[in-house]
């Protein structure tokens, strides 16, 4: 069999401990079926020392709403070839508190192998008799890490014995080799979800969440100044928004594929009769090839609104798959920032006077 990374001598032996009391910080909240992009970081204070020294890059995350007796997909997704060595506990209880309990521990790396977009997979279920709908994951790290990680009850029909495009084998089985079902009885009780308030033709993307799109033929009910039937489209809502509170969007793509595209901003569902749109934007991804090439907007919520949602328009001549992404936690860019490749990716829609949005429908 082959295996892409070295298997690191640190294992974390962490299994069915309980840690000390310590004060809470530092927790990624990730909803089901989203993901966000997280980078480990020294200073994560509070973390029980088999958790993380002072020495380690550490990050933890939240996972929830969590059903008793449902089956789940776990997604890690990397750039290996990094050399960083990794690892990380699955916990039933916040670690940053005095109840909590390791499932299982897994120490491994990136490698010195370039494989872009590298993934690891985990299959677990929520033991039926779980009381609680919160799972943790604390990961540390010997280098900066950066990396998605989502979870999603929409299985892809994985097994582990499935293999990557290297070669590689990257699907954990909890279920298969007996570590999970997941008894959770610590922390937040388990509720039935209650489905949404909305729902329709669009992709919710929850603030401080990012989502992985794809736009598409056969999106009906949208008027022609938006696409025709001819384009590929879809429609993101994006709440909730704060009035008065600026935010950073952030749209990753692989540049080099030729597509050309366009996105509007808008208030209001423009499913309905009233909408309105802020801003309207075109481009392309270009013929040189740029892996997760980046597009940001900076805008603020008008301290005026009565509505928190805001809805995003795309259109494309061809299929395009990017990653979509509003945060209240700004970066520090700037209209005048540059990538790595020296282009500027930033639209400031305060600076030039499109922002703030005032969202009234």
């Amino acid at each position: 069999m082959k295996t892409p990374v070295k298997f690191l001598s640190f294992l974390l032996c962490v299994v069915l401990f309980k840690g000390m009391a310590f004060a809470q910080s530092g927790l990624v909240d990730v909803p089901v079926n989203s993901e966000k992009t997280v980078t480990s970081a020294l200073g994560l204070t509070g973390l029980p020392t088999t958790l993380g020294s002072a020495q380690d890059y550490c990050v933890v995350l939240r996972i929830a709403p969590l059903a008793p007796g449902t089956k789940y997909e776990a997604t890690l997704t990397y750039d290996a070839g990094t050399d960083i060595g990794y690892g990380y506990a699955w916990l039933d209880g916040n670690p940053f508190e005095k109840d909590w309990a390791s499932f299982v521990g897994i120490g491994t790396g990136t490698g010195t192998r370039e494989m872009r977009d590298k993934q690891e997979k985990f299959l677990f279920t929520i033991d039926p008799q779980s009381t609680s709908n919160t799972l943790y994951l604390a990961l540390r790290s010997n280098k900066p890490f950066t990396f998605r990680f989502g979870v999603s009850d929409r299985l892809t029909g994985v097994t582990r014995d499935s293999q990557d495009k290297w070669g590689y084998y990257f699907v954990n089985d909890f279920d298969a080799n007996r570590t999970s079902p997941f008894l959770l009885k610590r922390g937040q009780a388990a509720v039935p979800e209650q489905p949404a308030a909305q729902q329709g033709p669009w992709v919710d993307v929850p603030v401080n969440s990012e989502k992985t799109v794809t736009s598409a033929l056969g999106l009906t009910g949208l008027p022609t100044t938006l696409g025709s039937a001819e384009e590929y489209r879809v429609v993101l809502r994006i709440a909730p928004l704060a009035p008065g509170t600026k935010y950073e969007a952030t749209l990753t793509y692989d540049a080099g594929t030729d597509i050309g595209y366009g996105h509007s901003w808008l208030d209001g569902n423009p499913f309905e009769k009233d909408w309105a749109s802020f801003v309207g934007i075109g481009t392309g991804t270009g013929t040189r090839e740029m892996h997760g090439k980046q597009e940001k907007f900076l805008f603020t919520i008008d301290p005026q609104s009565t509505s928190n949602t805001l809805y995003l328009a795309l259109r494309s001549n061809k299929p395009f798959t990017f990653r979509f992404g509003v945060s209240g936690r700004l970066t520090g860019v700037t209209r005048d920032s540059q990538d790595q490749w020296g282009y500027y990716f930033v639209n400031d829609f305060d600076a030039n006077r499109t922002s703030p949005f005032l969202l009234k429908r």
